[in-house]
């Protein structure tokens, strides 16, 4: 300890060069070579595998009626347009029964306008017959358009009504298919139960796709943005969205991440995981580094003495410091006697 005294009273003496090199006097002071790295560690965190919304689907009941068949079973795997519920509904069957009779009436009104307007125009009929005639066509075409739309809210598809317009055929089930390749999650209903308009049949969720929800220090985040690259020991993820505000509790931002691979099902999951940066840094014993008045500094050796390089730090972990700095992979840091160069420093520049 008095050896080490001695030579610290011995540097703040000392006279300095032109280019404010440090001498080390009689102190032993350990060299180490900079580490060149492309990826910085931003740490660990635990988080959560969720299914995006988008990928979420509830099945509901567009009309009431009746279940009459069950064609999937919970768990399983179904494709888009696959079918899921057959619902027998005497109220669709009353509506479409209402919809074809409205066509049918309008197709009377469109002969017998046909048939009046020449008439009309020779002066064979009274114009006031031709005018009634197209006023109720008028009437009962957007009374179709009407009753159509709401057949179609009621589940009927494209197809089926275009039969229904062109047959004057009403069919008396309605099919519920698959909105998308899914998983069948739950079955919410028993098969010859009467249900409800609105009731929830069934939730289904698209497994190919899912986030990873985590909590960032307020400070780290604000170094993000979307589409922001971070990295895992195994896998790549893209910053998808981050939260607008700050947890006061906390003082985190909620960012949600999508991992470039499938996420295997793993939704609800919670994992923890350490984050990497891709940025070219150089890695240090964090016994190298040391506060300065201004910042963060190394003692680099350079002719005969050594000469203090300002740095940023931008992570640390497991004794190791990841920096920025103008250092090359020739350059030998100190990372023992640091204390005693920075006294040396701070009291030159007295």
């Amino acid at each position: 300890m008095k050896q080490f005294f001695l030579a610290l009273s011995f540097l703040l003496f000392l006279d300095l060069s032109a280019a404010d090199l440090i001498q080390a006097g009689s102190l032993k002071v350990s060299l180490v070579a900079p580490q060149k790295v492309e990826k910085v560690p931003m740490g660990s965190y635990l988080g959560t595998y969720t299914y995006p919304s988008a990928h979420r689907f509830t099945i509901s009941a567009y009309v009431d009626g009746f279940v009459s068949e069950i064609a999937v079973k919970p768990y399983s795997t179904v494709k888009k347009g696959q079918t899921l519920f057959v619902i027998k509904s005497p109220k669709l069957l009353d509506l479409q029964s209402d919809y074809i009779a409205t066509l049918l009436e309008l197709e009377f009104y469109q002969k017998e306008i046909d048939r009046l307007k020449p008439l009309s125009e020779k002066g064979v009929v009274a114009s006031k017959r031709y005018t009634e005639a197209k006023n109720r066509y008028d009437q009962l075409k957007a009374s179709t358009v009407f009753k159509r739309n709401l057949l179609k809210s009621y589940g009927l598809s494209e197809q089926q009504l275009n039969l229904v317009a062109s047959e004057h055929k009403a069919f008396p089930s309605l099919v519920i298919t698959a909105p998308a390749d899914s998983t069948v999650s739950t079955l919410d209903v028993q098969l010859g139960t009467f249900i409800l308009q609105g009731t929830t049949l069934a939730k289904l969720v698209d497994t190919t796709d899912c986030h990873f929800e985590i909590d960032l220090p307020w400070q780290l985040a604000a170094s993000l943005k979307k589409g922001d690259m971070l990295y895992s020991h195994d896998s790549t993820f893209s910053i998808f969205a981050m939260s607008p505000e700050i947890d006061t509790t906390s003082q985190t931002r909620s960012v949600d991440l999508h991992e470039e691979r499938s996420c295997e099902a793993r939704g609800g999951a919670s994992v923890n995981i350490t984050f990497y940066r891709r940025t070219n840094a150089w890695m240090v014993p964090s016994s190298a580094v040391v506060g300065m008045n201004n910042g963060y500094a190394v003692f680099v050796a350079a002719d005969g003495g050594y000469r203090s390089v300002p740095v940023t730090i931008l992570a640390q972990l497991e004794g190791k410091n990841f920096i920025e700095a103008p250092l090359t992979g020739s350059d030998r840091v100190a990372v023992s006697s640091v204390l005693a160069l920075k006294s040396a420093a701070e009291g030159s520049a007295e």
